[in-house]
């Protein structure tokens, strides 16, 4: 059986989508630091197909929860009644301003005579309906974004959805903007009309929670939550895109590793905080880190530059006469320190191979053994005495391990770890395997 047939995409993705979501920089969580939600470029006119398919998904997953508030908030929409000044030079409006009447008339003299007036009128210009008409416009720029990037095939039952939820709520935005007169300054953000909502909401100003709804909706839709893995237009969506798989299941090893030592170190996994992938490679900072009572474990992600300058790597290639080095790193690396110190008791290399692996086919497997003793000798010395590596493949035909020692240093283990991906039951069975030896090497009990 070929691995795309049985690689358990959908499970992978669901238990890790929000990691997923944060290897891209725009994949960042709203936050009161930030004055909107990110750019929908990773970089300046670089375009990420992957994360607009991930755009696109979680679009039709809860798009058509927000339509439904939406057209609610739009059927029951109330005018107020606010106080306004005006001012007129022919006669008053409404009730004399008597102070501004004075001042303007008696003290400024101005000419001809002016008779300001506070009248009461009705209106819907209020910040729930700004709020409201903010989120309908920047769900239509992400749709018609999406168009752009991935192609605008309405022959395609994820793009037939698309147009019809963006049409949809483009009619609600032009029925509150002409209709009704509601419009928000250009220098509003989402999170200043936000707050201008909740403010309300504490004052009892609003009753309505439609409003808390939508907020609710459309923050979880930016951040890729609920996604429908069971739908056909996500299949459609991701069905094209097999490339991120081996992005995809080493995203999941982090999320599942962190959560099965979280449990032997009396962690709450709900507890787990992580740092967003594209910030810890970007900054050299851990992905997660796990807190003990008397030692801490860090997990970094594709990142070799806190323990090793580019100067200081030990394999190069030339060219032109000029000396390129060869990185070679792992994807993942786990480090043992203890409470309150900088220095590492105990390291870990561990590579998530989306490769099938089976023990009677040995050649692809001596090879990576092979490149993860290259990239021992680029962190040979912080190991000293011991040396721990893991590689993480997959099957279908039962849990498989084999461990790999140096001749000559008897703490030098290289374990390799076939894990079984038949059903659910069987993978939970292989990642305790791997668990337990990954605790060992790192002497958690």
């Amino acid at each position: 059986m070929d691995k795309v047939e049985y690689f358990p995409r959908k499970r992978l993705f669901e238990e890790s989508q929000d990691l997923v979501a944060t290897f891209y920089s725009t994949g960042d969580y709203i936050s009161e630091n930030v004055s909107d939600y990110a750019t929908m470029l990773t970089k300046e006119d670089e375009k990420d197909e992957f994360y607009y398919c991930l755009y696109l998904l979680s679009m039709l997953s809860n798009t058509s929860n927000i339509l439904r508030v939406i057209e609610h908030i739009v059927k029951g929409l109330n005018s107020f009644r606010v106080k306004r000044k005006v001012t007129s030079t022919e006669e008053f409006l409404g009730d004399i301003d008597i102070e501004t009447y004075i001042a303007r008339n008696y003290v400024e003299k101005t000419s001809p005579k002016e008779y300001p007036s506070i009248i009461k009128c009705s209106t819907f210009q209020m910040p729930e309906y700004q709020l409201t008409l903010y989120i309908i416009r920047r769900i239509e720029n992400i749709y018609h974004a999406i168009f752009r990037v991935l192609g605008d095939n309405e022959k395609v039952t994820a793009f037939k959805m698309a147009h019809k939820y963006c049409e949809r709520i483009k009619k609600n935005g032009l029925i509150l903007r002409r209709k009704y007169g509601i419009d928000y300054r250009s220098r509003e953000t989402y999170l200043s009309l936000k707050k201008k909502v909740i403010y309300r909401y504490r004052n009892r100003k609003i009753v309505n929670g439609d409003f808390k709804t939508l907020i609710q909706l459309f923050e979880k839709m930016l951040q890729f939550k609920g996604i429908d893995l069971e739908s056909t237009e996500t299949l459609d969506v991701l069905d094209h895109y097999p490339d991120f798989d081996d992005r995809l299941y080493e995203i999941w090893l982090i999320r599942k590793s962190s959560e099965m030592l979280a449990i032997s170190m009396g962690i709450d996994k709900e507890e787990i905080a992580y740092n967003p992938l594209f910030k810890a490679r970007k900054n050299n900072e851990p992905v997660v880190t796990l807190p003990g009572s008397d030692y801490r474990i860090e997990i970094l992600f594709q990142n070799r530059k806190k323990f090793m300058p580019k100067e200081d790597l030990k394999w190069y290639w030339t060219e032109d006469d000029k000396k390129e080095e060869i990185g070679a790193i792992p994807d993942l690396i786990f480090i043992r320190y203890s409470t309150g110190s900088d220095d590492a008791e105990q390291i870990v290399l561990v590579d998530a191979k989306n490769r099938t692996w089976t023990f009677s086919h040995m050649e692809p497997i001596k090879n990576e053994v092979v490149q993860q003793i290259y990239i021992h000798d680029n962190f040979i010395a912080l190991f000293e005495d011991r040396y721990y590596s893991m590689l993480v493949a997959h099957n279908i035909e039962g849990f498989q391990t084999r461990k790999y020692y140096h001749k000559n240093k008897r703490d030098y283990e290289i374990d390799v770890i076939s894990m079984n991906m038949e059903n659910e039951a069987e993978l939970n069975n292989s990642l305790e395997e791997y668990a337990k030896d990954l605790k060992r090497y790192l002497n958690i009990s």
